[in-house]
């Protein structure tokens, strides 16, 4: 393991023999689910069957050794001023579009133009279980990717109001998933969450975080 985490020689090949090799459905942390924060809250509960068919969306998972070689995986700040999840921590990613070939075009796509990660520079090494997000109604597909060196990001500030780097190592510690009480615009609610360098990470992205983690906490790498 640690050595996939330094992004020893084969960390690529490493990874996409755990994501093949992985008991589905992955295991998470079920802190991670959102919940109401008080006995007789009004928070909504989803039942999907109320809903009409979700939206397919895709995310990228974008891993890549940083300059000291600590394998190290991208997050983006949500510009504020955005219609969906303004200001919260996520992958990049987004809604299909009809031009995409398939949702990993998607998920290629949206980091291109968040980020300016080229599509042609990005290994897709495998795929995660599709989340459900209920407040949007998408089927968010996540997509893992690799990149040799880490890229040159040039993000889109329409949408990003900052890049994150997370260090994959950050989400093997103990104690990195801690319960924190969220508030929105008359809401409240529990949920799981990863914290980074001031930025709390939660919802869909944590979630998608955690499988991650499980994956490679599950994988019975080579030495």
């Amino acid at each position: 393991m640690d050595r996939i985490l330094r992004g020893a020689d084969g960390w690529q090949e490493g990874i996409a023999g755990a994501l093949a090799q992985a008991i589905r459905p992955i295991p998470a942390d079920p802190r991670l689910a959102p919940r109401a924060a008080t006995i007789g809250s009004n928070l909504p509960r989803y039942d999907r069957a109320d809903f009409p068919p979700a939206r397919p969306a895709a995310t990228l998972l974008l891993l890549y050794p940083s300059l000291d070689g600590e394998l190290t995986l991208l997050l983006t700040v949500r510009h504020s001023a955005l219609r969906d999840h303004a200001g919260e921590t996520s992958l990049p990613g987004g809604a299909a579009d009809p031009i995409d070939a398939s949702l990993e075009a998607t998920a290629l796509r949206e980091a291109w133009e968040e980020v300016g990660v080229e599509p042609s520079a990005v290994r897709i090494v495998g795929v995660l279980d599709d989340i459900w997000i209920p407040v949007s109604n998408f089927e968010l597909r996540p997509f893992v990717g690799t990149t040799a060196a880490r890229p040159t990001f040039s993000p889109h500030t329409d949408e990003v109001a900052e890049i994150v780097e997370l260090p994959v190592r950050h989400l093997m510690a103990d104690g990195a998933v801690s319960e924190e009480l969220i508030e929105g615009p008359g809401w409240q609610l529990r949920a799981g969450v990863y914290r980074y360098a001031g930025h709390r990470i939660w919802g869909a992205t944590a979630r998608t975080l955690a499988m991650f983690a499980a994956v490679l906490q599950e994988a019975k790498f080579q030495s």
